[in-house]
C-alpha cells in the first residue's frame, strides 16, 4: 500500500463530502524514459503479473509499473485552507500555532481570511482520505453516463431538467440540458474537464487518463494507516 496526496477544488470537495463523487480522472503521465509515440502502447492485464497495472513499450522493450495509484492505495486530499491561530500568517506559521484551528474554504468560506492554496496543505491538516478500489486506464472520452455522474455531475430537476456541477457558477459553464441530445452527463463532464485542463489536454484531444474509483473516508490519512 502506498500513500499519495491528491488535489481537489472546492466544488469537488463538497461532492466528496456529500457522497456524490466516487471517481476521478487524472492525466496519465508518461515515464521519462518512455517513447512518446503511441503512449501507452499496451496496458498489461493486471492478473498476468503481480496485481499491478503495467506499461509495456514495444519500441524500447521496457516493462514497468504504471506510475499511478493502485487498488488498495490511500490518497490524502489537499484543499484550500487556512488556520485561525494567532500569528499564523504563513503555512510554516501554522505548524507552530499554539491556538486556533484549521478551516476549509469549501465548507466555511470565512470573509477576509488568508487562504492557502491546496498545493500547500500539510498532510496533518487533511480531513479526507480516499481508498482506491479500482483503476482503469482509458481514453478520456470513454467515460460513461454512470461514470460522469460518479465524477460529481448531478441532474437538476428544473423545467427542463439539466446536468451540471453544483458549486460552479454560472451554471452555464457546465450545464447540459437532458433534452439536448445523447449522453448529457458525459457532455457536462467534458465542459468541467475543459475548465480545468483545456490548456494542456482538452477534451477534444481525447487523452489517456487513469480513472480511479474510491471510497471516501472523512478522516486524516494517518488514522487510516494506524487502523490498517
Amino acid at each position: 500500500m502506498t500513500v499519495k496526496p491528491i488535489l481537489f477544488s472546492a466544488p469537488m470537495i463538497r461532492a466528496l463530502l456529500a457522497g456524490r463523487k466516487t471517481q476521478t480522472r487524472r492525466l496519465l503521465k508518461r515515464p521519462s524514459w518512455a517513447q512518446a509515440k503511441g503512449w501507452p502502447e499496451r496496458i498489461m492485464d493486471e492478473q498476468d503479473l503481480d496485481g499491478r497495472l503495467k506499461w509495456f513499450a514495444r519500441e524500447t522493450g521496457c516493462l514497468a509499473d504504471l506510475p499511478i495509484p493502485q487498488p488498495g492505495d490511500l490518497l490524502w486530499v489537499k484543499e484550500t485552507w487556512t488556520h485561525t491561530g494567532q500569528g499564523a500568517w504563513t503555512t510554516q506559521d501554522t505548524l507552530r500555532a499554539l491556538d486556533g484551528r484549521v478551516e476549509y474554504r469549501a465548507t466555511n468560506d470565512i470573509p477576509g481570511a488568508a487562504w492557502f492554496p491546496s498545493i500547500f496543505m500539510f498532510r496533518k491538516f487533511s480531513r479526507l482520505t480516499l481508498r482506491v478500489t479500482d483503476v482503469r486506464v482509458q481514453r478520456l472520452q470513454e467515460i460513461s453516463e454512470a461514470d460522469a455522474q460518479a465524477e460529481g455531475i448531478e441532474m437538476e430537476s428544473a423545467d427542463p431538467p439539466f446536468y451540471y456541477v453544483p458549486g460552479i457558477w454560472p451554471h452555464s459553464l457546465t450545464a447540459v440540458g437532458v433534452e439536448s441530445g445523447e449522453r448529457p452527463a458525459q457532455r457536462s463532464f467534458s465542459k468541467l474537464w475543459d475548465l480545468l485542463n483545456a490548456d494542456r489536454a482538452p477534451w477534444a484531444d481525447n487523452p489517456w487518463v487513469a480513472a480511479y474509483t474510491f471510497e471516501v473516508h472523512q478522516c486524516n490519512v494517518d488514522q487510516m494507516e494506524a487502523a490498517a
